[in-house]
């Protein structure tokens, strides 16, 4: 009987995580606005916005850097962590230099990452390193 209780138990925690990624999800990266000077990305419910008129990239609520501070747009593979549940993905972060980064965003898709880099480096003129 307790074999078929843990059993049944695992069985729960497998349909929750797959539920909960199907309906909330995580990892994922996409373009909202694109305009000449206003680039706007979402991940993972968070919107960052890189404002050519303002020369600033901010979320909502702070700004996370000035286009000047900004030295290059990093994008970094993560493998795969089944010990903490973490998937394969790529992050996207503004590197400021002195190892200080300001994280953009993150996406299971490198194309994604890639792309949403390639657009922030047009608005900003910084280079794009994948690390």
């Amino acid at each position: 009987m307790h074999a078929m209780t843990a059993a049944y138990t695992l069985l729960w925690q497998r349909l929750r995580r797959a539920a909960s990624a199907a309906l909330f999800p995580r990892y994922w990266m996409a373009v909202i606005a694109q305009e000449p000077l206003r680039l706007v990305l979402s991940s993972d419910g968070r919107e960052v916005t890189a404002d050519g008129t303002a020369r600033t990239i901010r979320t909502a609520d702070k700004q996370l850097a000035t286009f000047d501070a900004v030295q290059a747009i990093d994008i970094v593979h993560h493998p795969l962590n089944p010990t903490e549940h973490k998937p394969e993905h790529w992050s996207l972060s503004l590197y400021l230099g002195r190892s200080q980064r300001a994280f953009v965003g993150r996406s299971r898709k490198l194309a994604q990452a890639e792309k949403c880099a390639k657009l922030l480096a047009t608005i900003t003129g910084k280079p794009v390193r994948t690390l």
